[in-house]
């Protein structure tokens, strides 16, 4: 099933995409990972709403068909890498934000909540071992943080506080709290898109491999991205390049789709081996 757009500019969200999210717009694509979200057992989960624009998710069975795709649970497969509630498990994405939960004292206010409750969509996920984790989605932004000591669903008041688990991911870690601070600037998300070369190439991959799917030759692909005016004058002349960058396009495309989107969440060390 292609996923391919009426035109370009459906395409102009994921210039606000980080790696992670990334990684699960090539993964929703993958014919195998889509039979297995389609699999009664895909759905045994408990949503519930609570206050503000917050859900609380709990697993009913174990998930373990989705955490051999290295997510906690099956998101839907439709929703975008904006929307899609894709929690990645810590060893396949060790960029996760850490904060730690404890009590707060008398009178004492949460900054972070106070900051983002009123203005971000959570989802709140707890895994069968009581583990907690969350989504803060806002201003183009989606940011995972898993957390430690108390409870967040706890009767008493809590505070949550940032860690930094080691000086070696200090400056990965660093970007990856600068980026989080998006979610609460409403100055953050830009009316036209800002491409970087990493994004850009991620988005001609992505383009690529549903030209592909929908059954579109090189010579169109390339008249999707760029306008057929400017694709017919690339393949009128003598160069290849055009034709070769569609062709680097689609085996990218293709790699990312078939596992190495686990390489857009961490060292490859760290990533699955997935058949």
């Amino acid at each position: 099933m292609s996923r391919l757009a009426d035109h370009i500019s459906a395409y102009d969200y994921t210039w606000l995409l980080s790696d992670s999210r990334w990684a699960w717009e090539f993964l929703r694509r993958n014919r195998r990972f889509l039979e297995d979200s389609s699999l009664p057992s895909a759905s045994e989960l408990s949503f519930a709403p609570a206050c503000h624009q917050i859900t609380l998710v709990r697993p009913r069975a174990p998930q373990a068909l989705a955490e051999r795709w290295g997510l906690a649970f099956f998101p839907d497969p439709e929703d975008s890498g904006l929307e899609a509630d894709a929690f990645w498990s810590g060893g396949l994405y060790p960029r996760r934000v850490h904060m730690q939960v404890s009590p707060s004292g008398p009178n004492e206010s949460c900054e972070f909540y106070d900051r983002t409750v009123g203005i971000c969509r959570i989802t709140h996920f707890t895994d069968l071992a009581g583990r907690e984790q969350f989504l803060l989605k806002g201003n183009g932004c989606v940011i995972q943080v898993f957390c430690t000591g108390m409870s967040l669903l706890a009767r008493e008041p809590v505070k949550l506080s940032f860690i930094i688990d080691s000086l070696d991911e200090f400056q990965a870690k660093l970007k990856t709290l600068q980026r989080a601070q998006r979610v609460y600037d409403p100055q953050a998300e830009a009316d036209i898109p800002e491409w970087t070369r990493h994004s850009l190439a991620l988005r001609n991959a992505l383009v690529a491999l549903d030209c592909h799917d929908a059954k579109l030759s090189y010579f169109e692909t390339a008249g999707f991205i760029y306008g057929e005016e400017r694709a017919r004058e690339a393949w009128d002349s003598p160069s290849r390049a055009m034709k070769d960058e569609m062709r680097r396009a689609l085996a990218r495309g293709r790699d990312l789709r078939d596992g190495g989107y686990a390489t857009l969440l961490g060292p490859v060390e760290n990533a699955l081996l997935l058949a």
